[in-house]
């Protein structure tokens, strides 16, 4: 039998990427949860104290967003938990949140039939690094206090585009052709709950078949909140 070398080299990179994580948040006396209680409260994160366990044990490799997350969490740039860099303060080649990076699109609504509408004048900008492999991100600003304590408004949530949402993230969706809004999508046997944040929005659970029935589209996954001090 052959072995992947890729497979094996992405679960090296993961190691090292989990052993730094874990000497940077001990060195900063962060606990587990203390880590997932910022992400959660700070970002719009959905974590728990596990899956930080998870990511400082190289079970699981943290997305590029929860990465730039974690480096304003600890002080330290985003190329030295990735293990890319040994200065922890160096600056990251790709600028960050800078002018230096990506400028992204800012939606005020968000709807597949019709395009949505799009902030004239808003910028905000992701790490270039962000689009290696051909991943796509947008924003949407939040509008009203009904995402509260998750989100508020003025909120700018960044999501990576993807027709699948990972269990119980957070994610932007669009039923039967109308406005996008935001849910957990929680997997069920034989389907999947779809619990908006809004909860003037009711829960629902749906089948495989119904899901297709009613038009679900899924937009987006939400990785990071932009949040104005």
């Amino acid at each position: 039998m052959v072995k992947n070398s890729k497979s094996d080299e992405k679960k090296q990179e993961a190691a090292f990427i989990g052993a730094r994580l874990k000497e940077v948040r001990r060195s900063a006396g962060f606990s587990l949860q203390e880590v997932a209680d910022r992400l959660n409260r700070d970002y719009g994160a959905n974590v728990n104290k596990g899956m930080i366990s998870k990511y400082e044990n190289g079970v699981h490799e943290p997305s590029a967003g929860t990465i730039h997350c974690l480096s304003l969490i600890f002080g330290v740039s985003a190329d030295y938990l990735m293990c890319r860099s040994d200065n922890p303060h160096e600056s990251d080649a790709s600028g960050g949140a800078s002018e230096t990076g990506t400028k992204i699109r800012i939606y005020s609504r968000y709807n597949p039939a019709d395009g949505g509408e799009t902030e004239q004048g808003s910028v905000e900008f992701i790490p270039s690094s962000w689009l290696v492999g051909g991943h796509e991100f947008f924003g949407l600003r939040i509008t009203g206090s009904e995402l509260a304590p998750r989100y508020y408004e003025g909120d700018v949530v960044i999501f990576e585009r993807r027709s699948k949402a990972p269990n119980d993230r957070i994610a932007l969706i669009s039923m039967g052709g109308g406005d996008a809004f935001l849910c957990h999508i929680v997997r069920k046997r034989n389907g999947k709950a779809i619990i908006p944040l809004d909860r003037r929005r009711k829960e629902a659970f749906y089948t495989t078949g119904q899901l297709e029935e009613s038009g679900v589209h899924i937009i987006g996954v939400a990785i990071q909140v932009r949040r104005m001090e």
